[in-house]
Formats: C-alpha cells, sequence, structure tokens
C-alpha cells in the first residue's frame, strides 16, 4: 500500500522533515513548510483553513475544498497526518484533511502531540479539544502527551527531547506499512471504532528470552495511562529477523492475555536491520468513555 505523510504547522513539518516516505508540508507560513527539503509543499490561507477545520464534515464536500487540497491526497492509499495541537496550523490543518480523508472514504491515520502542562492552559483547551473532534474524522489517532517524555529521558535538553519524540511518533507508521493491505483496512476501522484514541507502546529484546523482554517493554511505555483490564482494542506488530513463529504465537498469547477485554489485529514482518533483537509495537486504545 501506498503511505503518504502530511505534516501540519511547524510541529508536524518537524516530524517529516527527515522522513524517507513520500511527505507533504502542510502550513500557513513559508518558514512552516521550507524546513521540509523532500517534501511537497503546500501554503494554504489561513481563513480557509480555520472555516474548513471548524464545518460538521456531514455537510461538506470535497468540492468545496480547494483543489490544491484535494489533489493532495490523490496519490496515496493511505494518508498519515502529523501535527502539534493547540496551534492555529497544526490543529486547524490536521482536522480540515482528515475531514476530506473520511469524505473520500481514503483510510487516514493522525498521529498528534498534546501542550507540555506548564504552556498556556488555553492552548491545552484548545488542544483537548481538537483531540475530541479529530477522531469523528480520522479511521485511527494515535496521541503523546508531551509531558510524559520527562519519564523517558528527564535529563535530556529539550531540542533532542523533539528529536526523540519525532523519531517515536514515526514508529508505527513505519511497522504498520510493512504489514498492512488493503485487504485489512475495513477490519482495522472496526478494531478501531471500539475505541477512543490510541497510545503507543514499543519493546526490543535480545538474548534466550528476548520476546518477554521486549513485551514486557512495550507495556512500560509511559503513554499507558489506563487500566489494561478495560482495553477494548488493540493492534501488534512483531519484527525480527528471521521471524520465529514460536515467539510470534507466545507474544500473540501473552499480549492477548494481559488485553482480556480487547479485540487484537496483529502482523508480523522481517527486518535484517533489527540484527540479533526482538521489537514488539503496541497500540492500545483507550475505552470511548475516557477522554
Amino acid at each position: 500500500m501506498r503511505f503518504e505523510l502530511f505534516g501540519f504547522g511547524g510541529a508536524g513539518c518537524n516530524i517529516i522533515m527527515d522522513s524517507s516516505f513520500p511527505s507533504v508540508a502542510v502550513g500557513i507560513t513559508q518558514s512552516d513548510v521550507n524546513r521540509c527539503k523532500k517534501a511537497r509543499k503546500l501554503l494554504l490561507d489561513p481563513l480557509t483553513l480555520s472555516g474548513f477545520a471548524d464545518a460538521d464534515p456531514a455537510v461538506l464536500s470535497p468540492d468545496l475544498l480547494p483543489l490544491e487540497v484535494r489533489e493532495s491526497l490523490s496519490d496515496n492509499d493511505v494518508s498519515i497526518f502529523f501535527a502539534g495541537l493547540g496551534g492555529f496550523a497544526g490543529t486547524n490543518g490536521i482536522r480540515t484533511f482528515a475531514s476530506l480523508a473520511k469524505m473520500t472514504n481514503k483510510f487516514s491515520i493522525s498521529l498528534v502531540s498534546l501542550p507540555f502542562s506548564v504552556e498556556s492552559p488555553v492552548r491545552m483547551e484548545i488542544a483537548l479539544k481538537s483531540l475530541d473532534d479529530l477522531r469523528k474524522r480520522s479511521d485511527l489517532v494515535i496521541s503523546f502527551e508531551n509531558d510524559r517524555l520527562a519519564s523517558l529521558m528527564p535529563k535530556m535538553p529539550i531540542d533532542k527531547a523533539f528529536r526523540l519524540m519525532n523519531a517515536i511518533m514515526e514508529r508505527p507508521v513505519m511497522d504498520l506499512s510493512k504489514v498492512m493491505a488493503d485487504s485489512d483496512v475495513s477490519m482495522i476501522r472496526q478494531v478501531a471504532q471500539r475505541s477512543s484514541v490510541f497510545k503507543l507502546g514499543v519493546g526490543l529484546g535480545r538474548g534466550a528470552m528476548r520476546d518477554v523482554e521486549a513485551m514486557k517493554e512495550a507495556f512500560l511505555s509511559p503513554w499507558f495511562d489506563f487500566s489494561k483490564e478495560d482495553v477494548p482494542s488493540a493492534f501488534l506488530v512483531i519484527s525480527s529477523y528471521p521471524i520465529d513463529q514460536g515467539e510470534v504465537n507466545g507474544i500473540v498469547r501473552d499480549v492477548q492475555g494481559e488485553l482480556t477485554s480487547a479485540r487484537l489485529m496483529y502482523g508480523v514482518y522481517e527486518d535484517p536491520a533489527i540484527g540479533d533483537k526482538i521489537r514488539v509495537t503496541l497500540l492500545v486504545g483507550k475505552p470511548l468513555d475516557i477522554a
């Protein structure tokens, strides 16, 4: 399947800046999009952007959107949207493009970061409201609280912390691009609809018990801030080289044992670059009644 990345505003464009995927930088200022040397660039009028972002997708028609916006989604099977919520370009850009994807039945995944708690309370309020709205527009929404970066690397300088966040946010895209097929889209939508937003956990293991080690590390994700027993849906991707089916079966069994109420989809792929390690990538869905 053809994956294409879209970065909205400064934060979104930073994430896609060095990506190997085809990408589109979307912003309202030249400085936002110019940092993405390899990406196609799309400058949009702020008034147009806010108008479409706030409109109900149910009453919108694709023909109402600017031609350059409509054409930007035509060259992919899966549209991947990145943004930092709370700012103007990211908040409004991602909702506009997610609405277009929904109207045209294009499968979309939205990955968003939430502001640090020390930032403006207004910015956080906008971000949370927009996150709730985005769930109605995008097939799969994965959210990351910036505050949790401190628990990953408490002494890391802020610029390095943001680079780490960029790599973390691209990880599920890299994994899903290796295992997704056209025939999976309908099932993924059904599984995703059982949850509100999804949270990411990644684990690496090496040695005789590498499968157990990787699974345990994935479940220690700082973004898993809710009870595992209540998780309604989850996605699991396992990568190693070569694939050991016994390890795969054991990880799937153990993950399902941890997420007893979840509908679980999983995929497997070989990754020679991983060496003698095994990687477990988990997307765990929050119950619909938990914001």
